[in-house]
């Protein structure tokens, strides 16, 4: 039986070098994350501390980072 392999390399990165990644304010990450901009595949909650998995901001980043609209 075969089983599928994970991925155990993957690399965590905090708000701070999010922003420092994409060249933003700490506050620009907080606010995105506040009003629900981002796409979830990017970061995970681990309690109220968001961690972002740097394959996937990479990945979002090349395709056009895009926010969602905010409501309101």
């Amino acid at each position: 039986m075969e089983t599928e392999k994970t991925n155990k390399n993957i690399e965590l990165l905090t708000c701070n070098e999010v922003a420092q990644m994409l060249k933003v304010k700490i506050s620009t990450i907080y606010s995105w994350i506040f009003y629900k901009q981002l796409p979830s595949s990017i970061y995970r909650k681990l309690g109220r501390k968001p961690i972002f998995i740097r394959s996937e901001v990479e990945k979002w980043f090349l395709e056009g980072a895009e926010l969602k609209k905010r409501k309101g």
